[in-house]
């Protein structure tokens, strides 16, 4: 089959506009050809996510972690399942162990959010089946020997010094959350360490664009956010979990000017100062997670978005009921555009505390007793 003539410069620049942008960072990677062609024509992504080990482009997760070469038939359980799903997401010491100090250091361009993590929990279901049980517990013995063996086998070649008994390679795996199609893609020798990994990608897939990176919706989720400078974006929404006023400083260093006012800011509180910044106090719609006790009637009354929505982590009293008045009488009088709003949740019912169930009751009656052109129903008042 005759394939046809290639296609011009601007026909393929028309082509790589439209195109999806993980078969195009593909096509980049992969056809020197069109590098040119493809650096000029605006990338444009729906959701941006930024981990400490990966990004995702919509829905294709790119990650990069460290896979363990063990001789054949040594490989222990525990390894097998890390080099399934992505490697390793620690770097190495030079005895093979886990370098967490590492982990949390600071690179040029980096990002600390200052989140404080919370640790998983796993749920288990009790097995009916005793002889079910019994092979399963069988199994994870055995298992657990293997590993055990494992780390014995590397503290004694570190005591001895000895080379360690596996070889390390970083992996880059790319995986969509759709298809949960999954590729090991490629692997090198482990030489740098997981963030300068992260960066060189980083740097392939975002810089010596010329234009910035247009991302409908940027969601940071990590403690440290390991960025390549060069990265230009112009977004448009953003998911942000860090607690400190600094984090944003750092991120919006990324950002351009014309992306503002942002048309939606979803960000947690763990201090009020971050009230006090451009992104946040410019953003068209707001939406708060409240963590934290102190004193939150002044931030509302000073808040200057279109649209905020506060939600609470707990269900206790917030703000005193004289505070909800005066932050009710604030929005009626202060002449705000039409359709501006101001959403916070109370619940009453089944199953929360009374004393919670009371303060809110409490709140619902002040309204109707202080504002008579109030409208409620079973599931709102305004």
């Amino acid at each position: 089959m005759n394939p046809g003539p290639p296609l011009s410069y601007e026909s393929l620049k028309t082509v790589l506009q439209y195109m999806d942008p993980n078969l195009r960072i593909r096509l980049f990677i992969n056809c020197p050809l069109i590098r040119s062609a493809e650096k000029v024509v605006p990338l444009k992504i729906k959701k941006l996510e930024l981990s400490h080990r990966w990004i995702a482009i919509d829905d294709t997760r790119y990650t990069v972690g460290i896979y363990k070469k063990y001789p054949a038939g040594t490989c222990p359980p525990r390894v097998e399942r890390e080099n399934e799903f992505g490697g390793l997401a620690t770097d190495l010491d030079q005895h093979g162990y886990e370098d967490w100090p590492g982990r949390l250091q600071l690179r040029p361009g980096d990002v600390d959010e200052g989140r404080t993590t919370t640790d998983a929990t796993s749920h288990f279901k009790v097995k009916k089946e005793f002889e079910h049980a019994r092979a399963q517990a069988y199994s994870e013995l055995k298992n657990r020997v293997l590993n055990t063996k494992a780390i014995l086998q590397q503290w004694y070649a570190r005591r001895d010094g000895l080379p360690v008994p596996f070889e390390s390679y970083i992996m880059l795996t790319i995986s969509n959350h759709e298809t949960k199609e999954k590729k090991k893609v490629e692997f090198v020798k482990y030489e740098k360490r997981l963030p300068e990994a992260l960066n060189y990608l980083m740097h392939r897939i975002f810089e010596n664009r010329r234009h910035p990176v247009a991302v409908k919706l940027l969601i940071p989720k990590s403690e440290i956010l390991h960025l390549t400078p060069g990265l230009r974006m112009e977004i448009e929404e953003m998911n942000f979990d860090g607690g400190s006023y600094r984090a944003f400083d750092d991120i919006a260093a990324y950002i351009e000017e014309s992306s503002y006012p942002l048309k939606s800011v979803k960000a947690c509180v763990y201090h009020p100062s971050i009230f006090q910044h451009t992104m946040l106090r410019s953003a068209k719609h707001l939406v708060v997670r409240g963590i934290g006790s102190f004193e939150w009637l002044p931030i509302f009354l000073n808040l200057e978005n279109h649209k905020a929505h506060i939600i609470w982590n707990y269900l206790d009293e917030t703000m005193p009921v004289d505070d909800y008045m005066t932050l009710i009488r604030h929005w009626v009088s202060s002449g705000k555009e039409v359709g501006a709003s101001f959403r916070q949740p109370l619940k009453v019912e089944k199953g929360a505390e009374l004393e919670t169930n009371y303060f809110h009751l409490e709140v619902f009656k002040e309204i109707k007793a202080q504002f008579k052109n109030s409208i409620s129903g079973h599931r709102y008042i305004f």
